[in-house]
């Protein structure tokens, strides 16, 4: 019996390989646009993955914000006054495409 749990059980791995081949998509496109789709004010850092947002067909995240920081652009959401934002991170929390992020 204790043989058949072991095998279910199953093992914990650590490292930089864990996780899901979605997260480390999103990770490595992160990574990509660093520099490109960036305000920063102050310890903040707003990053757009344009490749990843669907623009004026969601417009979620601009809804959603409470300081108006978001406004819709041409094709993606833009950052149109990053000074206002208070790192709530509804934005981020509710965005389906995980196409904006707040560090």
């Amino acid at each position: 019996m204790a043989d058949a749990l072991q095998v279910l059980s199953g093992r914990v791995e650590e490292g930089t390989d864990v996780g899901s081949p979605r997260l480390k998509e999103i990770k490595k496109d992160k990574l990509a646009v660093s520099g490109h789709g960036q305000k920063v004010k102050k310890d903040l850092t707003i990053t757009v993955i344009k490749g990843h947002c669907k623009g004026s067909l969601c417009n979620i995240c601009v809804a959603y914000c409470p300081e108006k920081v978001l406004a819709m652009g041409f094709r993606h959401v833009e950052v149109v006054n990053a000074d206002a934002c208070t790192k709530c991170m509804l934005c981020e929390i509710r965005c389906p495409d995980f196409a904006i992020f707040v560090d």
